[in-house]
Parts: structure tokens; C-alpha cells; sequence
């Protein structure tokens, strides 16, 4: 039996996913640092030490390696804002730390929104990625609530921790990161807090 046969596949396999994970990277890179529309397959190729067709050959269009990016970045954004439900302090301080990483890029993709399909998929995605996090972190609240009083909760606590808010106290008002934090969770407990006042008033 030829040994060396298997052997030459399972590197060939671990060559083509390093080659895959340096192009997801090079491309998560750029969208960090410029506007979705100015990032071309040939930049991404460049970065990542590979040919224009190797991208297109792994990913096939920019719109396809977004999505592919999306995908790959998910679990390791989803993990990086992870908190204990019901640690408002930890989740509101991760969740700022993400934002300081990725929020410029995301509100970019907002001013897209509507103009590029892809654009308004890789946000429909993201909506639903942040609504899950407000589900799992703030359950012990969300749980106590019921119909339209929980609906309006999870809306309220999207309100506070949204992107554009992050970025109206960093970028607009100038805000320091440690008071934006402050600011950010100040909103959310004031979101369950109207809930407690709620039910003790209904």
C-alpha cells in the first residue's frame, strides 16, 4: 500500500484551508480599515499573498467571500460577547470592546443599506445575531415578561446597545470609551428597570 499517497492528501487538505483562512482574514482586515464598496477582490488577494483567480476559486464573487466572512467570523464574535445572563456589566463591557474593534466598519455597511443586496443580507444576519445575544444575556429579565411587554423589552434593550449609539457617544459626541460604556449601560438598566416598575404598577 502507498503510505505517502494519504499522507500527500491530508496536506494538500491543510494547505488549501490555510490558504482559505489567510483570504478570510485578508478580507475581514479590509473591510475593518474601508467601505465594503472599495474593497476589491485583487486588494484582498494581494493581502492574503494569493492570485485574484485563488480568491475567486475559493470564494467565487466579493458578495460570496462577505457572506463567507460573515459565517467565519460568527462564532468568534458571538464568543468575544459572550456574558453570564443576567451580568449586565460584563455583557455591556464586551459589547463596547467588539464596537471598538468592529463599529466603524459596521456603521459603514449601514450607509449602504439599500443600495447593495448583499449589504442588506450581511445586516439582516446581523440583526438577528444581536437580537439572539439581547435573548441570551438578558433571559433572566425576558423570561418574567410576556407577548408585547417582552417584545417591547427586547426593543428597548436593541435601542441601548446598538451600533449607532455606540457611535453617536464615541465619534459624534466625542465621548471617552469608559464613559460611552457608562452611558450604554445606564440605558440598559433603565430599559429592565422600567420593566420591575411596570409590573409592580400593573
Amino acid at each position: 500500500m502507498n503510505v505517502t499517497r494519504p499522507y500527500r492528501m491530508t496536506q494538500r487538505r491543510e494547505m488549501v484551508e490555510e490558504t482559505r483562512e489567510r483570504i478570510l482574514q485578508a478580507g475581514y482586515a479590509a473591510w475593518l480599515d474601508r467601505p465594503y464598496d472599495q474593497v476589491t477582490l485583487d486588494a484582498v488577494a494581494e493581502s492574503a499573498g494569493v492570485s485574484r483567480q485563488t480568491v475567486i476559486r475559493h470564494f467565487g464573487s466579493k458578495d460570496d467571500l462577505a457572506l463567507a466572512i460573515v459565517a467565519w467570523q460568527r462564532p468568534i464574535e458571538e464568543e468575544a460577547r459572550a456574558a453570564d445572563p443576567g451580568d449586565t456589566v460584563t455583557a455591556v463591557h464586551r459589547l463596547v470592546d467588539r464596537y471598538e474593534t468592529m463599529g466603524d466598519a459596521n456603521v459603514r455597511l449601514l450607509e449602504l443599506e439599500g443600495r447593495v443586496a448583499p449589504v442588506d443580507r450581511l445586516l439582516t444576519e446581523a440583526r438577528s445575531s444581536h437580537r439572539g445575544w439581547i435573548e441570551r444575556t438578558f433571559s433572566p429579565w425576558l423570561t418574567s415578561a410576556r407577548g408585547a411587554r417582552r417584545e417591547e423589552l427586547i426593543l428597548a434593550l436593541y435601542a441601548a446597545t446598538d451600533v449607532t449609539v455606540w457611535k453617536l457617544l464615541r465619534r459624534d459626541l466625542g465621548c471617552t470609551r469608559p464613559r460611552t460604556e457608562s452611558i450604554i449601560r445606564q440605558l440598559v438598566e433603565g430599559a429592565l428597570g422600567a420593566l420591575t416598575t411596570n409590573k409592580e404598577t400593573s
